[in-house]
């Protein structure tokens, strides 16, 4: 090249050399994870939050301080609603932009934006520890094996599962709903219902199961993971923790599942995961994600965000 060509492009070479650079060195936006807790992440004295979920505008966490936090789309700090129960609640959930909470001595609650709750009749006293939704039926799940389902009518009715061990996560996706729980514990069911149970090929708690689309996956004590693509053969997987797995959730091509001791890992397909630095040592409960980032939830005042996925 000429070298006075080559002195007028200098300049263009050195910026393009520079926009390289940083594309390598923009860090990945699941190892940026930022305290949103309402109060200091060195207090550890803030509440237990169990559950968060986010429909249309609005983010919901839910867990055992009588209270309930909001979040809407342009907010910089959390409201507070009071979800009319002094019972701890385990799990949140939305549906046409509905959340449903769950929690202790059969609590079922149904709010249209996070900051008025209605409860609704379970017809059990059991506690409730998770649930899920498909287009027409919720199912929920708890301890001493509880199971209760709702159709679009609302009225809630108690179902056998058949078993009497603690259920704590729920999934569903074609045609298949899976229950996990105690004591490696795996139930499946075509319409929540009827359950038959599956064999996990473990004894230690499952605490949560998630999906995709294509493959349920399982995570629970210790550290494990398991996946399926039926629901009914289970593959363990190498986590590379032994720290306990106690909720797991899927969005934007990526599993996310936490834990013990400020765990998180991440997975694009259930099998391969990598841990991830949370920059904390709380106990993590549940994850969701919102907007455009994930949110994490967990024990002693914990509210983690992600950075931007995408880079939004």
């Amino acid at each position: 090249m000429d070298s006075r060509v080559f002195r007028l492009l200098r300049p263009a070479f050195a910026s393009l050399g520079l926009l390289l650079c940083a594309a390598v060195l923009r860090a990945d936006p699941l190892d940026e994870w930022n305290w949103r807790g309402p109060g200091a992440k060195e207090s550890f004295k803030g509440d237990n939050y169990n559950g968060v979920a986010f429909a249309k505008d609005t983010l919901v966490v839910v867990g055992g301080g009588f209270k309930v936090l909001v979040r809407k789309d342009g907010d910089s700090t959390w409201r507070t609603s009071d979800p009319g129960t002094q019972h701890p609640l385990y799990a949140v959930t939305t549906a046409n932009d509905i959340f449903y909470a769950v929690g202790a001595r059969g609590t079922v609650l149904t709010s249209k934006g996070g900051e008025t709750w209605v409860a609704r009749n379970s017809t059990v006293v059991e506690a409730l520890m998770a649930i899920t939704y498909t287009d027409s039926t919720f199912a929920v799940v708890g301890s001493g094996g509880a199971v209760v389902t709702s159709g679009r009518s609302g009225i809630w009715s108690a179902k056998s599962s058949d078993t009497v061990v603690p259920l704590h996560g729920v999934s569903y996706f074609d045609r298949k709903f899976i229950a996990v729980g105690a004591k490696g514990t795996v139930l499946k069911s075509d319409n929540a219902s009827y359950w038959a149970p599956q064999k996990s090929g473990l004894d230690s708690a499952l605490y949560a199961v998630a999906n995709d689309g294509k493959v349920f996956v399982a995570v629970g004590e210790d550290g494990v993971i398991l996946s399926s693509s039926d629901g009914s053969a289970w593959t363990p997987r190498n986590s590379g923790t032994t720290k306990s797995l106690m909720g797991i959730t899927y969005a934007q091509g990526t599993f996310v599942a936490v834990g013990a001791s400020g765990t998180i890992l991440t997975s694009p397909d259930g099998i391969a995961w990598k841990a991830r630095s949370s920059g904390m040592t709380h106990l993590l409960k549940s994850a969701a994600f919102a907007r455009n980032s994930f949110w994490v939830v967990g024990w002693n005042g914990a509210i983690l965000e992600s950075g931007a996925i995408g880079g939004k």
